[in-house]
């Protein structure tokens, strides 16, 4: 005499999607991923541009009101809001060359070369502002630390991949060209 089984067995079906805690369905569709990384570099962007000017404001408050420089240059006097306003101004247009200058084959090296020529015209300025000995000793270090922060960070922290081209080997993407005859 056969014992009924309590282990009936059950249609299988297609487990549910997953969400990510946004709500968002876990696999995205194309066009999502490629502009996924977009809205990443351009967060890492505003972080590295965020990152240098913290970099330039640390470097002024040690050297402005802890050491007691008197930072004179060109005639004004550097405030922490102009040392802000130049430094995210300068990881900002850095930022953007870059984002735009990635895409092209052999971009990220043409920008790394035109990055480190503007950093080293840059440095000419504390030089040529009419500043005393320590103070372009300080104003030389605010331009090394901008560019030298916004370089290395654009280089290894913006996203790499962008999906440029879609992948046209890929019989399930259903965008290759239609082999149907035309009527």
């Amino acid at each position: 005499m056969a014992h009924p089984s309590n282990h009936e067995s059950a249609p299988a079906s297609a487990p549910a999607p997953t969400t990510t805690p946004a709500g968002s369905p876990k696999h995205r569709s194309t066009a999502e991923r490629q502009t996924s990384p977009l809205r990443n570099a351009s967060a890492v962007v505003a972080i590295v541009a965020l990152a240098a000017a913290f970099a330039a404001i640390a470097i002024w408050t040690i050297a402005v009101p802890v050491a007691g420089i008197t930072l004179f240059a060109g005639g004004l006097t550097v405030s922490p809001a102009a040392v802000a306003l130049v430094s995210l101004g300068s990881g900002c247009a850095g930022g953007i060359s870059y984002s735009i200058m990635k895409r092209f084959r052999g971009g990220t090296v043409m920008w790394t070369v035109l990055g480190c020529s503007v950093l080293a015209v840059s440095m000419a300025g504390p030089l040529m502002s009419g500043a005393n000995g320590a103070a372009v000793a300080v104003l030389e270090l605010m331009h090394l630390a901008v560019g030298a922060t916004t370089i290395l960070g654009l280089r290894i922290l913006v996203p790499r991949s962008t999906n440029r081209a879609p992948d046209n080997g890929s019989e399930s993407s259903g965008s290759g060209p239609s082999t149907a005859p035309s009527e």
